[in-house]
């Protein structure tokens, strides 16, 4: 049996008490200090020991462990070496402050980032001059300075303690090196440190995403270095009385970390005078809002294919439950109730970093729930928001996603003989979804208030040190009716009598609201947009995608709705697939409808029972491997191996990722507006498909050429 002994040392009063000594029963195998153990096996040499054990934390906000930071017990060069010019155009250093040829005084940050087991690099920007593990054991020049200037040097471990045996005893400086940007799971970023650290803009560039080159290490705002004396005493000293004497030096950076997330993505949305909405055969009829529009340039069908898709710069807004709303209290919001929706808030742009380019978009996000404190044994331990230090982890919230009228205009009409019709552009919240004929409406009754409630409460759980993207299930809607007096238009899903709702490839798609065509008419593909398919029509003629999830890329359908001369058509105003309202105008333009709290006005967005969003946990390994598929369009079979929380027709969500938890994969399917369900046509495709954006766009070269991963 291994008997082991715990050393504690009082963590509140570090800096008195920086030496501790204890009485070793004999049959003691293991020493505990801090996270870390040592084997007596290593230390029974002799009891009159002529080095010590120097143990420690480096720690940021008064209790946060911080991992991979670098420490030593500096060696200055001694006289002889220091005519040796194969040793000093290596090892200069007489002192710490010393430089060498390179203008970067003594450190112990890599000169060069090295790849780990999932192919991430790190640091992504590196500023040391310590020598890889390569540089060492095949330089021999490299190898006697390690063996003799470097031999007491160690790292933090994830807990942020260290441990250096056989130190000399006596007076010694001992040093530390911190890259901030390169500390595990609370590394901060570029962006972040002008942000949340108040550096200047002048020490980064490319638009804060990078840190800009220095040699004088203090120049960096990501670099800290510190030396600190410490009297080490002897290991063993003590053979009547079988003491040990240990000594510890903390370290306390002065940054003050905060923990990020990442949001990214991309949009993409119809055409120029492109929209679901069309005059079919000069006819006032109900099917009329479920064509794609012609126009002097494109058909119908280019106009519902890819290659006529247009990019615009995103609008996001941010929403999220401020720390002092408990877990207790969001857990009754997701029931519809709304106690606490007036809590909710609207992050200010101010408060978080935004990259936007080609329909691109990166949001660098803070944590703002959830503190914790590091103990001596290493924990988490929950702390409240008036805990002085500590960091936060979580942030619960959601967030809308839209191209706004003014970045890509939509200033035309279409008229229908009597009827006149104008484009509007869909906006989602991520995450939605809802049972059939349960998503959000007009709060006219007790249920539609509950809907609602549930829709506005509807968020996600994003964790510090996580990169996450969008997806969104393509809801489509066919509906070829010939009425235009639909007097039964109504179920109790609140489609029209007429709708076959997720049916993808029902005659073709100019009429099937949702859907994208992705290739050339009658040809195979299209190779220069590369959008996924997962339909082909029954005459082979055209490949489609729509009744399923698209993960990464966000397509914003732009839908017709009546402004004039409706009453032909029994007073329709948009088609189904947009809203449960299609007979109102409510949603067609500004109202005072809450999203939440005293944010007003709904317009514009989709049907939530419909048009399912989500958030998905994107790993930087799976960025790294995509990043290697040079198509935009691909699925899991392109690209195996991926180890993302995506969404396909066939995986439900764990509960414990939303407010709520998915009871099923994807919306319904249904011929008929939902009264004779067929099996769900996603339900049988297990792919997982992707796209990394429209045209110019492409999201994962994005967020690589913004260093963040």
């Amino acid at each position: 049996m291994n008997k082991s002994q715990k050393i504690y040392f009082n963590t509140e009063e570090t800096g008195t008490n920086k030496h501790m000594k204890i009485k070793l029963e004999q049959n003691v195998q293991t020493l505990e200090f801090l996270t870390m153990s040592l084997s007596t096996e290593e230390v029974y040499q002799n009891f009159n020991a002529d080095y010590g054990v120097l143990i420690g934390r480096v720690i940021a906000n008064d209790s946060i462990g911080i991992p991979n930071a670098k420490v030593s017990i500096f060696i200055p060069l001694n006289d002889v070496d220091a005519e040796n010019s194969e040793i000093y155009s290596v090892y200069p250093y007489k002192t710490p402050r010393d430089k060498n040829n390179e203008g970067k005084r003594y450190n112990l940050l890599p000169r060069v980032g090295e790849k780990n087991s999932s192919g991430v690099v790190s640091p992504k920007q590196p500023f040391g001059s310590f020598p890889i593990k390569e540089e060492i054991v095949t330089n021999e020049p490299f190898l006697n300075v390690y063996k003799k200037y470097y031999k007491y040097t160690t790292l933090t471990n994830t807990n942020g303690d260290y441990m250096i045996f056989g130190v000399p005893i006596g007076t010694q400086v001992v040093h530390m090196s911190v890259d901030i940007t390169d500390i595990g799971e609370y590394s901060m970023n570029a962006a972040s440190m002008v942000t949340n650290l108040g550096y200047s803009p002048n020490l980064f560039t490319d638009n804060n995403s990078r840190i800009k080159p220095s040699n004088d290490l203090n120049d960096l705002p990501n670099i800290e270095t510190q030396e600190i004396s410490a009297d080490i005493i002897p290991f063993w000293g003590d053979a009547e009385n079988f003491e040990i004497g240990i000594t510890r030096q903390d370290f306390r950076i002065r940054a003050t970390l905060k923990n990020t997330f990442i949001i990214f993505g991309s949009v993409f949305t119809d055409g120029n005078l492109a929209m679901w909405g069309n005059d079919y055969n000069d006819e006032e009829k109900i099917r009329d809002l479920y064509n794609m529009m012609d126009n002097e340039q494109f058909n119908s069908i280019d106009n519902a294919a890819i290659k006529t898709k247009r990019i615009g710069k995103v609008t996001e807004k941010i929403y999220y439950y401020p720390e002092e709303v408990s877990d207790i209290e969001i857990a009754v919001d997701q029931w519809g109730y709304g106690t606490n929706l007036d809590k909710v808030r609207l992050l200010d742009p101010t408060e978080y970093s935004v990259y936007k380019k080609n329909g691109d978009f990166v949001f660098i996000i803070n944590c703002n729930r959830d503190k914790v404190i590091i103990d001596a044994a290493g924990n988490k331990i929950p702390a409240t928001e008036s805990t002085i230090g500590g960091i936060y982890t979580k942030f619960k919230g959601f967030i809308t996603l839209e191209i706004e009228d003014n970045e890509l205009p939509m200033d035309w009409t279409v008229n229908n003989n009597h009827v006149v019709m104008k484009p509007l552009r869909e906006r989602f919240k991520f995450p939605q979804h809802a049972p059939k004929g349960h998503g959000f409406r007009l709060e006219d009754n007790d249920g539609a208030i509950t809907d609602t409630n549930y829709w506005r409460a509807e968020h996600f759980t994003f964790t510090g040190g996580g990169i996450y993207s969008v997806a969104r299930f393509h809801g489509c809607v066919w509906n070829f009716t010939s009425d235009n007096d639909d007097v039964n238009s109504r179920t109790v899903y609140n489609y029209s009598k007429a709708d076959n709702i997720n049916v993808a490839n029902i005659n073709g798609n100019v009429w099937n609201v949702g859907t994208i065509q992705t290739n050339d008419w009658e040809s195979s593909g299209n190779l220069d947009y590369e959008m996924v398919e997962n339909i082909t029509t029954v005459d082979g003629k055209r490949k489609l995608f729509g009744a399923n999830w698209l993960n990464l890329s966000i397509y914003l359908p732009q839908i017709a709705h009546v402004i004039g001369g409706y009453s032909y058509i029994k007073d329709w105003r948009t088609n189904t697939q947009f809203t449960q309202n299609f007979k109102e105008p409510y949603y067609t333009g500004d109202n005072t409808q809450s999203i939440v709290d005293n944010y007003l006005n709904t317009k514009f967005f989709a049907r939530s029972d419909l048009n399912w969003t989500d958030i998905i946990h994107v790993p930087k390994e799976d960025i790294l491997n995509i990043y290697q598929r040079k198509t935009k369009g691909f699925t899991n079979l392109d690209v195996p191996n991926l180890k993302g929380n995506y969404r396909n027709g066939q995986r439900i969500p764990a509960g414990t990722n939303t407010s709520n938890g998915w009871t099923e994969a994807c919306p319904f399917q249904s011929p008929d507006g939902g009264n004779n369900e067929v099996p769900k046509q996603s339900l049988s495709d297990s792919k997982y498909y992707f796209y990394k954006g429209f045209g110019a766009a492409d999201c994962i070269e994005f967020i690589m050429s913004l260093g963040l991963v």
